[in-house]
Parts: structure tokens; sequence; C-alpha cells
């Protein structure tokens, strides 16, 4: 479930709760004859609002957010094949990088058949997109992937 949703829920769960429940269940209690009960409202209502509380909580914690997802690495080492030489680069995150010269011998490098960019092919971590798509278990939607269907 969103995290906006989970807040969403919680707070029109508490807010009903916290101002309607105890006149409510008194009003429907005491029509069917069960005015007794409204004395005992209090753990029909509490437990609710405790669970929208939480519930709350939940949607509005950054821990829960941060679960299961790992920051995205916008440095990658490249390595050339043909040298050997290892270079540290930024990605790119609105686009993908199809040529990079080697600064050890000169070669320009390209990606494999089947990777979008020389980060995929050659470095240490994939492209921003595609660790993206790897987080979320999506099919990767790289810049180049995109062109290639076109």
């Amino acid at each position: 479930m969103k995290d906006s949703t989970l807040m969403r829920t919680g707070v029109v769960g508490v807010v009903p709760c916290d101002l309607c429940a105890t006149p409510l269940l008194a009003v429907v209690l005491g029509a069917v004859g069960l005015s007794a009960w409204v004395a005992h409202a209090g753990y029909i209502v509490t437990p609710a609002l405790v669970l929208f509380i939480a519930t709350c909580r939940l949607g509005a914690d950054p821990a829960s957010k941060a679960k299961g997802k790992s920051q995205m690495e916008l440095r990658s080492t490249l390595t050339c094949p043909h040298c050997g030489h290892q270079a540290t680069e930024a990605m790119p995150t609105a686009a993908c990088r199809y040529f990079y010269p080697c600064t050890g011998c000169g070669a320009v490098l390209r990606p494999k058949d089947g990777d979008c960019c020389v980060f995929c092919s050659y470095g240490s971590v994939p492209c921003p997109p595609i660790q993206e798509a790897r987080a979320s278990g999506t099919a990767g939607n790289c810049c180049s992937l995109a062109l290639a269907a076109e």
C-alpha cells in the first residue's frame, strides 16, 4: 500500500473515531435497546483509534519508506575492456551515455548488445533507470531501450 494511502486512511479514520464514534454508538445502542452498553463504548472506540493512529504513523514514517529500497548510486567505475584502465564517472540521471572515450588508451567504449549504455556494459554500477527498475522489480526503461522499440 502506498504511504499516501496509509496516511489518508489513518487521518480519515482518526477524525470520525475521535469526534463521532462515541456519540454515534450512544445513539445507535440506545435505539436498539442496548443503552447499558454505552458505558463500555471505550472498549470499541479506543482500539479503533489506536489502529487508525498507527496507520497514520506508518504512512508518515520515513524509515518505512526506506525499507527495502536502496539508495540510487550516481557514480560508477568504468573499466576499459581493451587496457583495463578504470575511471570513476558521474552517471547522468536524465539521459544515457552511449559513448565513452577511455582515458587510458583512447578507445571509444560503446554499449554491448542488449545494454542501454556504457555504464550497464562496463560500469561497476548500472545506470540510474536500470537501478530503479531493478529496485521496483519492473522491466528496465532506459532511453536506448525505448529508442530501440520505436
